[in-house]
């Protein structure tokens, strides 16, 4: 099974930012990001930068590399990691910057399953247990459901780098998305790594 499928989708009719999650979904898996961009152009923010399986000389945080390395080194011939074989005490070294996300189903959305201690310091936010739909700016929520739609269709890692409304104190946030499948071979979880940073603008 190839680790990356050939970009090939569609997107759903829901309304509001929801449907904008859609239309970007479906334009990130292309490789386009002109939904994306008029979100973000919407509330006055800089563009995201958005990068197809990155190398580790696109990833500025040790702390990504690590997991970039953590999910290569379990990819198997048959495809993507399993995963039934995450394990917290392998993710130590970056354990308070990692998010772990379940597909909800045909709704399109995700819960949290782990959600970084210093995610949520950082970010003045604890989602544990909560859906990426309940993130409280619907702008956002609708980033975010777009990139992690894009990843479980395209069935590959995905940096996203975004940098926040100029009123919110933490300025950049960089993700990086790694898919991992249960022994069907479907999507189940990604392991998010999410640092905080220092406005690059």
């Amino acid at each position: 099974m190839a680790l990356c499928r050939s970009p090939s989708t569609g997107s759903g009719g829901d309304s509001g930012y929801l449907s904008a999650a859609d239309r970007a979904a479906a334009e990130l898996v292309e490789g386009r990001f002109e939904v994306i961009y008029g979100l973000f152009e919407a509330i006055d923010s800089p563009r995201p930068v958005l990068k197809w399986q990155p190398d580790d000389a696109d990833l500025e945080s040790r702390h990504l590399r690590f997991l970039h390395d953590y999910w290569r080194r379990r990819i198997r011939p048959e495809g993507l990691p399993l995963s039934s074989g995450i394990d917290a005490f392998d993710l130590k070294p970056a354990l308070g910057y990692v998010m772990l996300l379940e597909p909800t189903g045909a709704d399109g959305d995700f819960r949290y399953r782990v959600y970084g201690s210093i995610i949520a310091e950082k970010g003045g936010l604890e989602l544990t247990g909560k859906r990426v739909s309940q993130v409280p700016s619907p702008m956002v929520a609708a980033y975010f459901l777009a990139t992690y739609r894009a990843v479980v269709v395209r069935r590959c890692p995905l940096l996203a780098r975004h940098t926040t409304h100029h009123n919110i104190q933490i300025t950049q946030w960089d993700r990086l998305i790694l898919p991992f499948v249960d022994s069907n071979g479907q999507i189940d979880r990604l392991l998010v790594g999410n640092i905080p940073g220092a406005r690059t603008l």
